[in-house]
């Protein structure tokens, strides 16, 4: 086997490594603009390399990991991946870059590697098992056909809201919303619900700073992010993320807050972002909930979504 040589990627290659991503699972493409920005404003604190691969002098595939500070992270466990071009695929090679990988973040410090794969990737799951990963989690991933479901979603989103406001809550976007501390609001109500998520490792807390870089992202806009008002604080939000150059709408959040679950909050809130999507001629709408997270599955199923290939997280422990 002609083994792959590996160099760092330098911020001009996203556009390269979402081509490579996209080329890794093409039914769910990578934006180059998305991208570039989360390389440009990294977590605080956080750790991560990434590399292009190379195979007689031609990219074949991105190469990554991430952590997490080691002390925040008892468990020292971080996130590693490897998106090979399926048109390159070969199993000896992909083994090799998984083993690459773990050996360098092995070397960083970490203990235990999770690694991704998407439900129907077969041959990748097969060398995730060669390599020593094991099956941890599984995210459902649904899509729900705006098409098919306009009316009646429109007619529920109208429905859902005549509800809310009869109670007292005001369903807007944060362009509409004009308290000075909307996204400190915000901030507290995601890293309040965030806690909610089933997860095999703690959820690490996100600084407002970095919220805020995320909430400005290029597939966010602030007249498309929902909140949901009770006394002038949010209660509910959810919102879509669409991408500037390529890829799928998807759902980035939808939560309620504990004290207001049970008034059917996150299904009225979510409601009015597919209504919206509608309006912009939106074709599908994605979504992910980890296979424990039991209400969101409820409202994905009430709403008409249909099932797809979901991700699988796989984990393996290595010595340090």
């Amino acid at each position: 086997m002609n083994e792959p040589t590996l160099r760092p990627a330098s911020l001009e290659d996203a556009a390269l490594a979402s081509d490579l991503m996209t080329a890794a699972y093409p039914d769910l493409p990578e934006d180059p603009v998305l991208i570039r920005y989360r390389w440009e404003h990294p977590r605080d604190g956080w750790s991560d390399a990434r590399f292009i691969a190379e195979r007689q002098g031609k990219p074949i595939a991105f190469v990554a990991w991430s952590h997490g500070p080691w002390d925040q992270v008892p468990e020292r466990h971080c996130h590693v991946e490897v998106l090979l071009d399926r048109a390159r695929f070969e199993p000896d090679v992909l083994a090799s870059l998984w083993s690459w990988v773990a050996g360098e973040a092995q070397a960083d410090g970490a203990r235990v590697l999770e690694a991704y794969a998407v439900e129907d990737e077969r041959d990748v799951l097969e060398v995730l098992a060669r390599v020593g990963f094991e099956p941890d989690r599984t995210e459902k991933v649904w899509e729900l056909d705006l098409v098919a479901h306009g009316k009646r979603l429109r007619d529920e989103a109208r429905a859902a809201r005549s509800k809310a406001n009869a109670a007292q809550v005001e369903l807007t976007t944060l362009a509409q919303w004009t308290d000075p501390d909307s996204l400190r609001k915000v901030h507290a109500l995601f890293e309040l619900t965030r806690l909610d998520i089933p997860s095999t490792y703690p959820i690490l807390p996100e600084t407002f700073e970095n919220f805020v870089e995320r909430v400005e992202a290029p597939d966010k806009r602030h007249d498309r992010y929902w909140v949901a008002l009770y006394g002038g604080d949010p209660v509910a939000a959810s919102y879509l993320r669409f991408p500037p150059v390529r890829g799928k709408v998807w759902t980035g959040y939808t939560c309620s807050h504990p004290d207001h679950r049970g008034r059917g909050l996150a299904r009225a809130i979510k409601l009015q972002t597919l209504a919206q999507a509608i309006e912009l001629g939106v074709p599908t709408v994605l979504t992910d909930n980890d296979s424990e997270n039991a209400p969101m599955l409820h409202i994905n199923e009430q709403l008409g979504y249909d099932r797809r290939p979901g991700f699988v997280s796989l984990l393996k422990r290595v010595q340090t």
